[in-house]
């Protein structure tokens, strides 16, 4: 996989989303360093999601302009990156 990030990253279990880089875009980039537990991430779009990242694996989350992501019921951290397109 081939990404372009945008920002630096964030832990969004230690608290919700809030680069401004990040927050503006539509792609974000976590991934769930815990190696035995799922990590549910909630994806405050206009109509909210959740989504589990498998234990240390990582996603491409496409959300809402503006739309805050949080991982705060995760076991350990979550780290979330912009990112402006995948292959």
């Amino acid at each position: 996989m081939i990404i372009k990030p945008l920002s630096t990253s964030e832990d969004i279990k230690a608290a919700p989303l809030a680069n401004a880089t990040a927050l503006a875009g539509t792609l974000v980039y976590v991934v769930n360093t815990n190696t035995t537990a799922a990590a549910l991430i909630t994806v405050a779009n206009q109509t909210p999601v959740t989504v589990y990242v498998p234990a240390g694996e990582g996603a491409i989350i496409e959300k809402e302009r503006g739309a805050v992501i949080d991982a705060s019921t995760a076991s350990s951290s979550v780290w979330a990156t912009a990112v402006a397109y995948s292959n």
